[in-house]
């Protein structure tokens, strides 16, 4: 059980320095799944300090692996898998899990687990991943509160997903390398963090084309090996800083592994009066402190404006210049934080999918409460910028995605401490 924390926050002090941006939570997740493959030794550097790292390695320390952390990096050895079966209480708050279900049919041929769980942000339908499965040959039983899937063997084939899921397609390609056959998926997502789960499965050996594009073709298994990789710098917590210090009129220099992590973000920095400057290795953002508003932005998958940064874009277009509009088109229940930003005196309500925003001059410093991951980032963001003390009351989620956050606000000279 996670005990409550509560980020106390005295607003109004700016950002300034620099900060080395962790690995990516949504890209290690897969990268752990993906290790089940690999009966040889699979090593992560680069891998963030976070709660649901630490489940999804319990999910497959269950499932008959060994693994274990070594500072940042996470050694898996995948030689022995002997479970094939899930409990409840390890799959409920990590959406992750989910990604074990098509690794463990393409390694086990049978896999039951209960439905996964995370934030409350909405439906996050699971059927995408198990018709995909299905027509791969598996047979899907819905048992007691979870899913039974067995095959003896995947067969290679066509999957037209009807929404370019992150989690469906990863799913379908962690159970293709060893299909029978080729498998082509068309409509593929095309988040970075798909192409950082490609780029390891090739070098575990898998034969995989069209990475990166809306037409994946998977060729051919992985072999018994010894890999290692580097996990890419986490673009959401980059961009959470970034906004952090745009709303409190910052300049701070983020250290990425990857040049091109910002996309989708960065455009809208440009569009609130934020200066970005770049180079191999970081991304430098400048604040004036003033934001202009934003008349219209729509949430979509890569490359657009990802629905993980939609909360903290509202905290900072709060301060705006002007109406700002937002649309959801991912996820339904993202606007959590509505009412806690209303809290602060901001001027927001929501219709529909879309969220209008009237900018007010100051935001008040509150009591909030935290009901999802992103949304939990933002209410920090406003209180970084509210006057006098806000109190970010949280059960557990922001250290779902976020490692020491408190303390690298406080080293940009945030005044943040956890009590």
């Amino acid at each position: 059980m996670v005990l409550m924390q509560s980020y106390v926050i005295e607003g109004g002090w700016p950002l300034k320095g620099e900060l080395v941006i962790q690995g990516s939570k949504n890209a290690v997740l897969p990268l752990i799944a993906a290790a089940l493959l690999n009966e040889g030794i699979t090593v992560l550097d680069g891998c963030p300090d976070i709660s649901d790292v630490d489940k999804m390695l319990e999910i497959i320390r269950h499932l008959g692996c060994k693994a274990y952390k070594d500072k940042d990096s996470i050694i898996i050895d995948a030689a022995s898998v002997y479970c094939d079966e899930i409990p409840e209480e390890m799959v409920k708050s990590v959406r992750g899990s989910m990604l074990v279900m098509g690794a463990m049919l393409a390694r086990c041929g049978r896999i039951a687990m209960n439905y996964p769980g995370g934030c409350m942000i909405g439906e996050r339908p699971v059927n995408y991943h198990l018709s995909a499965f299905e027509k791969m040959g598996a047979e899907v039983r819905y048992v007691e509160n979870g899913i039974l899937c067995t095959c003896t063997q995947l067969t290679g084939c066509t999957v037209a997903l009807p929404f370019p899921s992150v989690g469906a397609t990863e799913n379908v390609i962690l159970a293709a390398v060893k299909a029978c056959g080729p498998t082509t998926i068309i409509n593929a997502a095309m988040e970075p963090e798909i192409i950082e789960l490609c780029r390891l499965l090739c070098i575990m050996g898998a034969d995989i084309s069209g990475i990166g594009s809306k037409i994946i073709i998977i060729n051919k298994g992985i072999s018994k090996r010894d890999v290692q990789y580097t996990v890419m710098s986490d673009r959401i917590v980059a961009g959470t800083y970034a906004y952090a210090a745009a709303v409190t009129g910052g300049d701070i220099c983020c250290i990425v592994n990857r040049d091109d992590i910002m996309t989708g973000i960065s455009v809208l920095c440009k569009k609130m009066g934020i200066k970005l400057k770049y180079g191999n290795d970081y991304v430098r953002i400048i604040s004036g402190g003033k934001i202009r508003s934003i008349p219209y932005v729509k949430t979509e998958p890569y490359p657009g404006f990802p629905t993980d940064m939609q909360s903290q874009l509202m905290s900072v277009l709060s301060l705006g210049d002007g109406i700002s509009v937002i649309e959801e088109s991912i996820f339904e229940k993202r606007y959590h934080i509505i009412g806690e930003l209303l809290k602060m005196g901001a001027d927001i309500h929501s219709k529909e999918s879309r969220a209008y925003i009237r900018g007010v001059k100051s935001l008040k410093g509150a009591v909030l409460d935290v009901k999802d991951l992103r949304g939990g980032a933002a209410l920090i963001i406003a209180g970084l910028a509210a006057d006098g003390t806000t109190t970010v009351l949280d059960p557990g989620y922001i250290g779902r995605g976020y490692e020491r956050i408190a303390d690298n606000l406080s080293e940009l000279g945030g005044n943040i401490y956890l009590a």
